[in-house]
């Protein structure tokens, strides 16, 4: 087996070759990518570092691989993350199997490309908000490849490169708000000690979003309760003003409050959105870019998805991570994540797949005293922080939320939402790669049948009639417009960062990973 590390790629970033009959592999990984004779992992988990049982994990934040013996067969075993904002890729050839954390990665290890006269890249990455069930599970490449998309699973692949996907462990239902904070808690405090382990080749610290939201603010004080003293905030452009968590913060104890303006990605010179863009998902989370430097070498704390598992009105509970949402995914900081060397921890999706019991338990009569009534109203969150000494008027009065989307842009929005340089390097791809206007006559009309219904909830907006833009369904068509060339040219910009750097071998390594046994769960095969 080779083992190598790039010096100069994405430090989080994995993929590895594996060959049919003989199962050789090959793995390059960036420079945080935790080897062990076990396997390897980037990210960390609810269990001990040592033990590296990363996938039977409940709360896995990151992706690894192991080699296995199961019905004396030897196989590879990879794990996704526990919630679906990343997902692994894997791209089979006659003889060979790629898989990889990374899309732009896989396709420069694979030696494959996009088709840029594919229209729904965007639509097929976003149909994870329709469930695990409905969720595009492959999408095209040129030269007839596939692109293979897994979430929320752990899947082996055998001597004959077949994969299987196998379920994650589900978690045993939430008996009432004791039962769910304290398994929380104690999921997080193993999460902490297992990102901070003195076998790692860098322990993590702990930094936490924060805003004046219900989601957030109760991250930050499960956060503060076990450690974390930095806690971040946006504080401007004026719209973010009114929604700093500064004195929520401050009344939870916080050593450390930064505050920073959302648009400071404007000013970049080295293709930011390029990132936010390469994962599908078009740029929901560049205001995060802000908090780069802050968020490298730790766990981040985030709320997302709170407005969903939290909320006592939500209408479709399931078990399915199937969201109603028009477009925002929230995969926009996968590849960022990877560069910049964080782990993403999405606190509320502790547990995702019980959230019927989550939602009892919410309205438990116990819950009373911390519902507040109307349609923004989240009685687990606000307990969260009323008992840890936040005053009720100081949080949890009106939804504001972070970040947008460059889905609906024309030219001249792009431009302003978009750093000089970065628009620049865009718009040049997109006239050196523009389609011919016959190529888009179908996609336009079938995005403006299946738009309508979106169009007429942003006019009612406008005109005084509020609808939440998590009441408009996600409808499954990709602008086929300016915003179509986004995702091509943010991993198109991202493999140019793969196609270079020096590699070098690692030298603490055994020839094979261990192999180690897996009880295997209920089985789909791909």
């Amino acid at each position: 087996m080779s083992i190598i590390e790039k010096e100069t790629i994405a430090p989080l970033t994995w993929c590895m070759r594996i060959e049919k009959e003989t199962l050789a592999v090959q793995l390059i990984h960036g420079s945080k990518v935790e080897i062990t004779p076990e396997g390897f992992v980037e990210g960390a988990w609810d269990g001990e570092f040592t033990e590296f049982q990363f996938e039977q994990a409940d709360f896995l934040m990151g992706s690894g691989g192991k080699r296995i013996t199961t019905t004396n067969e030897e196989q590879f075993l990879f794990a996704t993350p526990s919630h679906t904002f990343e997902r692994l890729y894997a791209i089979r050839e006659e003889k060979v199997l790629y898989v990889s954390n990374s899309l732009p990665f896989i396709l420069v290890q694979s030696d494959s490309s996009l088709s840029r006269h594919y229209f729904n890249y965007e639509k097929d990455l976003n149909t994870i908000l329709n469930g695990l069930q409905q969720v595009k599970k492959w999408i095209p490449l040129a030269e007839n490849k596939r692109l293979q998309l897994f979430y929320h699973c752990n899947f082996t692949v055998n001597s004959q490169l077949d994969i299987t996907v196998h379920q994650k462990e589900a978690m045993k239902p939430f008996a009432d708000f004791k039962d769910y904070e304290s398994r929380l808690l104690a999921a997080l405090k193993r999460l902490r000690n297992n990102a901070c382990a003195s076998e790692r080749i860098e322990g993590y610290g702990l930094v936490t979003t924060i805003s004046k939201g219900y989601d957030s603010s109760a991250c930050a004080a499960l956060a503060r309760e076990i450690g974390c003293e930095t806690a971040v905030t946006f504080d401007r452009p004026i719209k973010y003003a009114d929604d700093s968590g500064e004195e929520v913060a401050q009344q939870l104890g916080y050593k450390n409050i930064l505050k920073k303006d959302a648009e400071a990605y404007l000013e970049n010179n080295e293709l930011l959105e390029s990132e936010f863009v390469a994962s599908g998902d078009l740029g929901t989370g560049i205001v995060y870019a802000a908090f780069e430097e802050e968020f490298k070498g730790n766990l981040v704390f985030v709320g997302h998805r709170g407005d969903y598992f939290w909320d006592k009105n939500v209408q479709d509970v399931n078990d399915d991570l199937r969201f109603n949402d028009f477009v925002f995914s929230g995969t926009s900081q996968a590849e960022n994540r990877l560069k910049a060397d964080y782990i993403f921890v999405p606190i509320p999706l502790y547990g995702a797949t019980q959230w019927s019991s989550l939602h009892q338990v919410t309205h438990l009569p116990e819950m009373e005293p911390y519902s507040v009534g109307g349609d923004y109203d989240r009685p687990i969150p606000r307990r969260i922080v009323e008992t840890r000494g936040v005053e009720r008027q100081s949080f949890g009065f009106k939804k504001a939320g972070a970040g947008f989307n460059y889905r609906y842009d024309n030219a001249k929005r792009l431009k302003m939402r978009m750093s000089s340089h970065s628009f620049h390097s865009f718009y040049t791809y997109y006239l050196d790669h523009k389609r011919k206007p016959y190529q888009n006559i179908f996609p336009w009309l079938q995005y403006f049948w299946n738009t309508k219904r979106m169009y007429s909830f942003i006019l009612l907006n406008r005109i005084g009639i509020e609808i939440p833009f998590k009441d408009i369904p996600f409808d499954g068509v990709s602008n086929p417009g300016l915003p179509s060339y986004l995702f091509l040219w943010g991993v198109a910009k991202r493999m140019e960062k793969y196609q270079v750097g020096s590699v070098k071998q690692h030298k603490s390594l055994s020839e094979t990973f261990k192999r180690s046994s897996y009880k295997r769960q209920e089985v789909v095969r791909s």
